[in-house]
């Protein structure tokens, strides 16, 4: 009897939940951390930033890498050094929480304790987590994901309970906030999350305003409100302290100051030829050497860089920047302060020769990161984009292999390998060190194949679904029952922003360099299986329950039955 007391529904629910995550902490002891120490602004720049956060020293001295990339991930890798959590199993953690704070929000519309376990088991095992390149690569995108989740499942609970307690939406908004601000000192392309986040807060303003139920609206705008103020507080903090350490007012180079402009003016210089993934050619480049003295200083740097010399003075896009950060340092500028000078005065020297008609012009700029739009960009985007959904939908690496879980060799010097190992708690392979067979990593490599084998027809299935509940919706708008309403948001939510992200990087893609890697659609691969499960329980239970009132009513035509039925589902004929 005593046993039976504490058997209930939801201990065996939370017990199921945290014996999961303890087969999971089990099965990645196999497992060790890698880096590659190649120089570059990747694995050494995210370990030697966290490396000078734990010694106190912010992101330590400047130079042409400093403040390239996103504090997020220093930031993360400074907490679990702290705290004495390794790498490995502290993204485990991550993932854990990600995934039971979706589940836990998707209780209002799967509330069914089976079904919940269900999806809670597909997310864990999901292949990505354990895919090498996205966890135990010493990079932010082992994090990225899961970040991505927390956001999003925080914004569609703060939907859900758009009329609960204004207590609970003051909590929800900060968690929102936090997550959005950290998503967005992750990665410079984060923007892309931001047409689900505007939408979401947008609908649940209008939901507060316009519904006579809701009380105290004007707090509960004001709580929605933080947000984006956290997010401003946020991007204002870390601007800050780089003023402070560096004399830069901005989270990186690449999202403000001057480097977006003087690449902006450079990419909108009318080049000789055309070519797909140069905007700045070597004849763009002569052109702005001509107008501008400033940006001519760097010019024997620039093309005598060994990067410019083995593109044949063609770089694709991604890397002229890296090419411009290397000579502008090189040619003496090596102060934040001195460089931005620079690139300002080099933005607007070209674009007084544009205002003068010295220099033609094209339009279509988007962001540092990709080439100017051209029509003849259509084609290959469409051909881009379908490949990014068929490596998401079918759970494939950039080869068309499944999502394999592998330990890999840390690329280096001992010493900095020795570095890894310290900042992460983590032991590493070194390039000498044989990885004997593992049978754990085995087991990782055929759960991928089961999902490279159900997924695709899963997702044919969901998007069938979708349509179903989006028609469902429609009709009962007729009524003014809005059925489906909240669940056809957030599966439109999901959607589009699981294509939001595939067409960015399709772009960036066809416009800058091969980017369909894995690591970079990772977002894609979560957001598709949150999709499919959610829009497959929703449509199938109510499926379900027509099918069984349809059954237990017949062709009985008693009008209270009729209405009490269509009151319930919506009209169905």
């Amino acid at each position: 009897m005593r046993l039976r007391r504490y058997c209930t529904p939801k201990a065996l629910f939370v017990s199921y939940l945290l014996l999961v995550l303890i087969f999971r902490i089990f099965m990645v002891s196999d497992f060790r951390v890698f880096a590659g120490f190649t120089g570059g602004p990747d694995d050494d720049l995210m370990v030697r930033d966290a490396s000078s956060l734990i010694a106190h020293d912010w992101l330590g001295p400047f130079d042409k890498y400093t403040l390239a990339k996103g504090i997020t991930f220093p930031v993360y890798l400074t907490v679990m050094n702290k705290f004495g959590i390794p790498f490995l199993l502290s993204n485990v953690f991550l993932e854990f929480a990600a995934c039971v704070t979706f589940v836990m929000v998707m209780r209002k519309l799967i509330p069914n304790r089976f079904w919940l376990a269900v999806l809670y088991t597909i997310l864990m095992f999901n292949p990505m987590a354990t895919y090498y390149w996205t966890f135990n690569r010493v990079y932010r995108d082992s994090i990225y994901s899961y970040l991505v989740i927390f956001l999003f499942s925080c914004i569609i609970s703060l939907f859900l309970n758009r009329y609960g307690s204004l207590l609970k939406t003051v909590w929800l908004s900060a968690c929102s906030g936090f997550f959005l601000a950290a998503v967005w000192l992750a990665r410079e392309d984060s923007p892309w999350v931001l047409p689900f986040v505007i939408a979401a807060l947008l609908i649940t303003a209008l939901g507060i305003c316009f519904n006579k139920k809701a009380v105290q609206k004007i707090k509960r705008l004001l709580a929605l409100a933080l947000v984006p103020g956290i997010l401003i507080l946020s991007i204002l903090l870390v601007s800050i302290i780089n003023e402070h350490d560096y004399g830069y007012f901005g989270t990186n180079e690449f999202t403000s100051g001057s480097l977006p402009l003087l690449i902006k003016e450079l990419s909108i210089i009318k080049p000789d030829v055309w070519n797909p993934r140069v905007p700045i050619p070597k004849s763009t480049r002569e052109k702005a050497y001509a107008v501008s003295p400033t940006f001519a200083k760097i010019k024997g740097q620039l093309e005598n860089n060994h990067a410019m010399m083995e593109t044949k003075g063609n770089p694709t896009c991604d890397i002229f920047v890296w090419i411009l950060l290397d000579s502008v340092q090189n040619a003496g500028m090596r102060n934040a302060s001195s460089t931005q000078k620079f690139y300002k005065q080099s933005a607007e020297e070209i674009q007084k020769a544009i205002r003068e008609g010295k220099l033609q012009t094209r339009g279509g700029y988007i962001t540092i990161f990709e080439s100017p739009w051209d029509n003849r960009y259509i084609g290959p985007l469409f051909k881009a984009l379908g490949e990014t959904v068929h490596m998401t939908v079918f759970m494939e690496d950039h080869l068309h292999q499944k999502l394999g879980a592998v330990n890999v060799h840390s690329i280096g010097p001992a010493d900095r390998i020795r570095t890894l190992e310290r900042v992460t708690n983590n032991l590493a392979y070194n390039s000498a060190e044989p990885i004997p067979p593992q049978q754990k990593v085995d087991f990782f490599n055929k759960l991928a194949s089961v999902y490279k084998f159900l997924n695709p027809a899963a997702t044919v299935l969901a998007v069938a679904a979708y349509l179903y509940i989006f028609v469902r919706f429609l009709i009962s708008i007729r009524t003014k029952k809005y059925i489906f309403f909240s669940e056809w948001i957030i599966l439109t939510g999901l959607w589009m922003s699981y294509l939001v992200r595939m067409l960015l990087l399709s772009y960036s893609d066809v416009g800058t360099n091969f980017m369909l890697y894995p690591m970079y659609l990772a977002p894609g691969y979560w957001l598709i299986v949150m999709f499919n499960f959610s829009s497959l329980f929703i449509a199938g239970r109510s499926l379900w329950e027509i099918g069984q009132n349809h059954f237990r009513f017949g062709n009985i035509k008693h009008k209270d039955i009729k209405n009490e039925y269509n009151s319930t589902y919506g009209e169905f004929d």
